[in-house]
């Protein structure tokens, strides 16, 4: 198995070797002008994190199941042991019996803060979208700067 430094700097790698090779597509020269390594590697690296973070950058579908367990939970349980006699409204037409998965109760808003923390946070996409960009970048940009032609004046 690959070490995750090892794999970054060999998908780098690839990524360079990419930009080479698609620089060369329909045009005589075989290397990527140097003006275009920066915008040429944020391309390739940005693709990479989104491969690579695909699943800690997709946390919106988490965290709206979150929310509605909590919500469904939190209406249940207080409406439940309220009989309606709570000056609180849960649901428009009161929780007990009905259908609680669709209420919108604003006593429950602690509850999401609470509970969904962490299936509402993007910290893990975050932290991945940085440790691929600090890895990628730096080395596709000096590969691409080794082997670059400069343009003609």
């Amino acid at each position: 198995m690959v070490s995750g430094a090892a794999g970054l700097k060999a998908a780098a790698a690839i990524a360079v070797l990419a930009v080479l090779v698609m620089s060369s597509q329909g045009h005589p020269r075989k290397k990527p002008l140097c003006s275009d390594c920066g915008s040429l590697c944020n391309t390739n690296c940005t693709a990479m994190v989104v491969e690579k973070c695909r699943n800690e950058c997709s946390f919106q579908f988490a965290c709206d199941q979150c929310k509605s367990q909590v919500r469904q939970s939190c209406c249940q349980n207080f409406c439940s042991s309220s009989n309606g006699t709570s000056s609180y409204s849960c649901c428009p037409n009161g929780c007990v019996g009905a259908d609680c998965a669709t209420c919108s109760c604003d006593y429950c808003d602690t509850g999401f803060e609470n509970s969904c923390t962490s299936p509402c946070s993007d910290r893990y996409c975050m932290l991945c979208t940085w440790g691929i960009q600090e890895q990628c970048l730096p080395s596709c940009i000096s590969d691409c700067n080794n082997n670059c032609v400069k343009k003609d004046c």
